[in-house]
């Protein structure tokens, strides 16, 4: 399967784009800021795997046509997430206070939970991260872990 085309506005397209690995990391890790980012992606994900976690959602400036991202934006499906085991593997996946300094430190971006709720806008982050700052649609990748 191959990641859907950009936007003009450089966001990817609509939708809910299932990837793998390596097609996202054939899409954008094309330089290495990127491929720093998505090393970082990658190590945060392998705890979410291990406490049965089946998908994260990546979106933000990482899964645009962004030249130097700060960092990467993910929700990850928590339906089936052992929580207490994931607090056993790495506290810091839900450390979700403190504007998740401890997470971007060890990892380079921000992590949560698809069914809680972002503060301001009261929508899921699945849903938050569907849209742009003015309530424009805009794609995400999905990668089964």
């Amino acid at each position: 399967m191959s990641i859907a085309t950009f936007q003009a506005n450089g966001d990817l397209a609509v939708g809910i784009h299932l990837a793998t690995w390596q097609e996202v990391q054939e899409t954008f890790a094309f330089n290495p800021r990127r491929q720093e980012l998505l090393s970082g992606l990658k190590r945060a994900s392998e705890p979410l795997k291990q406490s049965s976690c089946s998908r994260i959602y990546i979106g933000g400036s990482f899964v645009s046509n962004k030249e130097f991202p700060g960092d990467f934006d993910v929700c990850w499906a928590d339906e089936t997430v052992d929580l207490e085991r994931l607090e056993e593997i790495d506290p810091v996946l839900l450390d979700l206070t403190n504007k998740r300094a401890a997470q971007k430190a060890k990892y380079g971006g921000e992590l949560f939970p698809a069914s809680v709720t972002e503060g301001k806008s009261k929508k899921k982050f699945l849903d938050f991260f569907q849209t742009t700052r003015n309530e424009e649609p805009k794609g995400i990748i999905a990668v089964d872990l």
